[in-house]
């Protein structure tokens, strides 16, 4: 699924592909972005965390976890006034 994510930093629209993964006994989301890299997402006690060592951002994978929850954009995190 194609998911809309707001960069924290920037404000700028991500748009990404979300795709289920099981990794060992978790579910999560293989993250791709348009230029083919990605990284493994699982949500643990509530949080979204990388499950493959990728260095994601903390506010970036809140948002990634906002989207695949169904938030909407206005509900996601920014640091731009």
């Amino acid at each position: 699924m194609q998911i809309e994510v707001k960069d924290p930093a920037t404000g700028a629209l991500l748009l990404l592909e979300a795709k289920p993964e099981r990794h060992l006994s978790e579910h999560g989301y293989r993250i791709r972005h348009s230029n083919g890299s990605g990284f493994l997402i699982i949500n643990r006690l509530g949080a979204w965390r990388s499950a493959d060592d990728h260095h994601v951002e903390p506010e970036l994978l809140a948002n990634i976890g906002l989207a695949l929850e169904g938030y909407q954009l206005k509900e996601q995190i920014t640091h731009i006034t």
